[in-house]
């Protein structure tokens, strides 16, 4: 009696390992959705164009500081300010003689258009902020397909400025920026338009600016194509083309995240740039999905001093030196990329602790990945990294077929034993 009581003490420790397994399996997998990367193709560059601008009237400088029923009596507007009649400001040719905005609405709630105008030199002096079009803590705008080029800005949204849409606008070869969203700038969109050949950004988003929407426009030959920094969350940038931003001088980048958090980078083009792909620097819970990200000077992705970001379901080709390339981060996960033809595919500093990289795929890589990461700590206590964590599980597993075998083989050794001592009586009998 008592071997059998230690067989089933036996037999329910193993059950234990077994559904202790099974639990730590279960803990350690992967519960996000595979991303569908079969609609992008590696070469694929999006070009969009607006419409031809037919500005044909010469203006002076506009002002509104929520004025726009003066503005209309003497004729620099039309409409009524409403959802369906907005005020309108359309097909002017304006000269900001160096030393002004050519358009500026301010403090204003009401329903507006700008439309089809030619703006440009508007001042180009570092010291100022002059813009082809400037909103300053504007609402309910609409910008539309309107050229903004030649100015220091080229359309820009500051202090407040919410619930505006910019258009199929060309913002090329402004002095600083193409368009701009600074100061708690909020719930704006931005689509279709074309920001090229600017001096710094293409596109950017700063300063506690959140919400905003930036979808299928071309942002190229910039020094850096989109940059959202300073504190602003909740971004999502999709369908772009942030391609070619490769000035002489200076580290250029097709997008670049800086303090900044969850903001969402979704099927962008991301290709030929001079420096970083996507360079993301100090900025924590954010989401690169489905991204292409290919031949960029310098690394595909480079994560520096960054938290719980998620890379996944990008394709990542032919960069100069690392596919990904992470320092000083923490707690990424780095799953269901696609990753070809790097000298190190992806690479993991010795700073770096507790990134998730798993489900990769790899191809033509010098090495696949480099992982020089410090143990992850946890509540005071070490996490092994997946792969110790599989082996482990997988030495439980096999431990458990052992005894499970032995325990069988002694109980099929007893049950022989049993029958032969049995058989022995009898024949003694």
């Amino acid at each position: 009696m008592k071997s059998i009581a230690k067989e089933r003490t036996t037999i329910l420790a193993i059950l234990g390992m077994t559904l202790l397994s099974n639990f730590l399996f279960c803990y350690s997998l992967d519960f996000y959705i595979r991303a569908d990367n079969h609609s992008l193709k590696d070469s694929s560059v999006i070009h969009f164009k607006s419409k031809n601008l037919k500005a044909s009237k010469i203006s002076g400088i506009i002002y509104i500081n929520n004025n726009w029923t003066d503005a209309k009596n003497i004729g620099m507007c039309s409409g009524s300010g409403t959802y369906s009649d907005p005020y309108l400001i359309k097909n002017l040719i304006i000269d900001g003689g160096n030393t002004s905005n050519c358009i500026k609405i301010q403090n204003s709630s009401v329903y507006f258009r700008i439309e089809n105008c030619t703006l440009f030199n508007a001042g180009t002096d570092w010291s100022s902020e002059y813009a082809g079009i400037l909103l300053n803590h504007t609402r309910n705008g609409m910008v539309v397909n309107n050229n903004c080029s030649k100015n220091m800005y080229g359309i820009f949204l500051v202090s407040y400025s919410s619930n505006n849409t910019v258009y199929g606008n060309y913002a090329n070869n402004n002095f600083y920026s193409g368009i701009s969203l600074n100061t708690f700038c909020s719930n704006n969109t931005i689509s279709r338009n074309n920001a090229d050949n600017n001096s710094v950004f293409g596109m950017s988003i700063s300063w506690n600016s959140h919400n905003n929407i930036i979808s299928k426009n071309n942002a190229t030959k910039n020094k850096i194509g989109l940059d959202i920094s300073s504190f602003s969350k909740f971004n999502g940038a999709k369908d772009n083309n942030f391609s070619y931003n490769a000035f002489p001088e200076g580290l250029t980048n097709g997008i670049r995240i800086s303090r900044a958090e969850n903001n969402s980078l979704i099927k962008n083009f991301v290709i030929h740039n001079g420096w970083d792909g996507i360079q993301v620097y100090e900025s924590n819970f954010n989401l690169f999905l489905n991204n292409t990200i290919n031949q960029n000077g310098n690394h595909g992705i480079a994560s520096v001093r960054c938290k719980n970001n998620m890379f996944s379901g990008n394709f990542i080709t032919l960069n100069g030196q690392y596919g990904a390339n992470f320092e000083e981060s923490e707690d990424n996960i780095v799953k269901f990329n696609n990753i070809k033809n790097h000298n190190v595919g992806i690479y993991l500093d010795d700073l770096s602790s507790c990134n998730e990289v798993s489900n990769n795929s790899f191809f033509g890589n010098g090495v696949n990945i480099q992982d020089f990461q410090k143990p992850c700590v946890k509540n005071g206590t070490i996490t092994p990294p997946i792969d110790v964590l599989f082996i482990s599980l997988a030495i439980i597993g096999i431990m458990i077929l052992i005894t499970g075998a032995i325990l069988a083989l002694r109980s099929l050794l007893r049950i022989r034993i049993i029958r032969y001592k049995i058989q022995l009586e009898r024949n003694e009998d």
